[in-house]
């Protein structure tokens, strides 16, 4: 189709010109989300498995925090691990988003502080619960008022208790609220270049989905980074995930048979097969019970009654 406009075609744009009824333009094209671009440069105060295990920790923390909010909020709240993630302190708060609640909390014994962020339409949301409001009542962005204070502190203390349970047994530090922000100008808990464990938490509600961050300075948890790479705990977790393993598998129905014995024939041999010829199966205490393609065990046939059975000798062991 040829984008010329005829003669016709202008001359009824300007009428509509002088009548004040052109078409409206067309409304922006969103841009789409730029590609975040990842520096492997990045300092790594934690080894992958004590990322890994810093973050199953924090798994459960969501689950008790969770309950303890939905408690308290009179309404399901759902939080979940998302990211875990090493960068400096200054890439990490720049990653925070510019609408946020921001928490001090002191890691004692010491006085090292971590930083706990909540997007401010959680917090508003929040806090309009508290009052009796309901979660799908839209929040516009305000400047927190004196009592928006007051409530907002009472709910990152909320945030903070499980936290501090959970960091009391994973790394012996506990976690007190010590300091309250709008905004992260000024905020210096660590040098721009220390590096900082970012942990993303996401917080689902009736009506919107939001995030929760914790940026961990390392010097935060420097002296108490070894619990998090002791792996004596590794053997209690594996035969606890075995049991749940089994126990999740243990009802489910799985067809086994009974194999007398096998040969091999070729095509030609099985094509002569006729009434009366013998077919070897191989060497007396060659049955097995089979599941699928697996040999579980060498059997002896006989006889239960007037059924059929077979009796386990030994498991198949190098068969399998």
């Amino acid at each position: 189709m040829s984008d010329v406009l005829s003669a016709d075609a202008i001359a009824q744009l300007f009428a509509a010109a002088e009548e004040g009824n052109l078409p409206d333009a067309a409304e922006p094209v969103r841009r789409s989300r730029s590609i975040r671009k990842i520096n492997f440069g990045h300092p790594m105060m934690l080894s992958l498995v004590e990322q890994r295990r810093f973050e199953r920790a924090h798994t459960t923390y969501c689950t008790d925090a969770s309950a303890r909010l939905s408690n308290e909020l009179l309404t399901a709240i759902d939080l979940d691990v998302i990211n875990s993630s090493q960068l400096t302190w200054g890439g990490a708060l720049g990653d925070l988003p510019q609408s946020s609640v921001l928490g001090v909390a002191m890691c004692a014994p010491g006085e090292n502080k971590i930083l706990m962020c909540v997007e401010e339409s959680l917090v508003l949301r929040m806090i309009e619960r508290l009052i009796g409001g309901s979660f799908t009542d839209r929040q516009p962005s305000r400047k927190l008022t004196e009592i928006d204070t007051m409530l907002a502190r009472r709910v990152f203390e909320g945030l903070l208790i499980p936290l501090s349970s959970v960091w009391r047994g994973l790394l012996g530090l506990n976690l007190s609220l010590v300091e309250f922000e709008s905004r992260e100008k000024g905020l210096e808990l660590a040098p721009s270049t220390e590096p900082t464990l970012e942990l993303t938490i996401e917080a689902r509600d009736e009506s919107a989905s939001s995030t929760i961050s914790l940026l961990v300075p390392h010097a935060a948890i420097k002296s108490a980074t070894k619990s998090l790479g002791d792996t004596s705990t590794d053997a209690d977790d594996a035969e606890e995930s075995a049991g749940a393993m089994r126990g999740a598998l243990s009802p489910v129905r799985l067809q086994v048979r009974a194999e007398a014995g096998s040969t091999g024939l070729t095509i030609g041999e099985v094509l002569a097969l006729a009434e009366g010829d013998v077919v070897r199966l191989g060497t007396a205490g060659s049955a097995c019970i089979i599941a699928g393609d697996m040999r579980l065990h060498h059997v002896r046939p006989g006889l239960s009654g007037r059924r059929r059975a077979v009796q386990i000798i030994e498991p198949a062991g190098s068969d399998t």
